[in-house]
């Protein structure tokens, strides 16, 4: 294996042991309290977010007990407001930390399904399941455009400066007819480590961290599908399953059964800009050096490449 091989490899230890680096309580006293309030035993889960230390509990291990950093509280309007639109679909210096318990959404994420098979990404069962999974996604982004959230004529304007503001440093526009669209909730990480399956078929069954998740243009993430129509490697860049054409098909047709040029832009916001992690340094252009080269690389197959671009 090499050094840079090496260094890719994820460790949840590591991960666990960087987060509490940034907060004045311990592992051990965390653990403590997740047993005190759901009981059973304590299981940290597999894939751990920055901000937050997150483990199951309960007698079946039914329930998530999630610690996160002052500074990244979850706001409870934004949670109520995604219980309310995507219901089953959505899951219930040093800093102190703010102690969350809700019910565990069951099912395996998108990337552990993956691993679990190891199918090659075109073998003939991959082309069902994905099928599957494409479907429901086009539902979950239906229920957001079903849902439009009235918005003040000033929290339009402020949302227009933002994005101009950020659009211009990366050299493009923004078009107009954006903020004519419905203002809806957007999950902001609508990743493979955050979409829950069925570990059988690969429906979907859930979606979870919401601690991101903001009212903007209807769109603005619906970039996140293209991970699920293709993949990533470091060398190779952005390379299309053979399923492509039929999983933006089944997308967009299921998508306009629910609900009767916005995922460039929210490409650019996403991967454009160094972390928006609200404890973390102001948001700044990415750069072509070693920090930026996987985001770089992500929108030139995304944005460039004629053979793997998306319109």
């Amino acid at each position: 294996m090499s050094p840079t091989t090496q260094a890719l490899e994820y460790s949840v230890d590591q991960e666990i042991a960087d987060f509490f680096t940034k907060t004045t309580a311990t592992r051990s006293a965390c653990d403590a309290r997740a047993k005190e309030l759901a009981g059973g035993n304590v299981t940290p889960v597999a894939v751990q977010g920055v901000c937050s230390y997150s483990v199951y509990a309960g007698p079946g291990d039914e329930f998530v007990v999630q610690f996160r950093l002052k500074s990244l509280q979850l706001r409870p309007d934004i949670a109520q407001l995604a219980r309310e639109i995507y219901g089953p679909w959505r899951r219930s210096g040093k800093e102190p930390l703010l102690v969350y318990v809700m019910s565990r959404v069951r099912g395996v994420s998108h990337l552990d399904f993956v691993l679990a098979h190891g199918l090659p990404p075109n073998a003939p069962e991959n082309f069902t399941w994905r099928r599957n999974l494409i479907e429901d996604v086009a539902r979950f982004f239906a229920l957001a455009w079903k849902a439009p959230q009235h918005i003040t004529p000033s929290e339009r304007d402020i949302l227009r400066y933002t994005y101009e503001t950020e659009l211009r440093l990366l050299l493009t526009s923004l078009p107009a007819p954006v903020f004519s669209l419905p203002m809806v909730l957007l999950h902001k990480d609508f990743g493979a480590c955050n979409i829950m399956v069925d570990s059988v078929s690969f429906h979907l069954v859930g979606v979870i961290d919401w601690a991101e998740a903001e009212v903007g243009p209807f769109g603005l993430n619906l970039h996140s599908i293209q991970f699920l129509m293709g993949h990533f490697h470091l060398k190779h860049g952005c390379i299309r399953y053979d399923d492509y054409d039929v999983l933006e098909q089944a997308f967009w047709h299921t998508f306009r059964e629910e609900v009767g040029g916005l995922g460039v832009v929210g490409l650019l916001l996403s991967l454009g800009f160094t972390s928006r992690l609200a404890n973390m340094p102001k948001p700044e252009p990415i750069r072509d050096d070693e920090s930026g080269a996987y985001n770089m690389r992500h929108l030139d197959g995304l944005l460039i490449n004629p053979a793997t671009r998306f319109t």
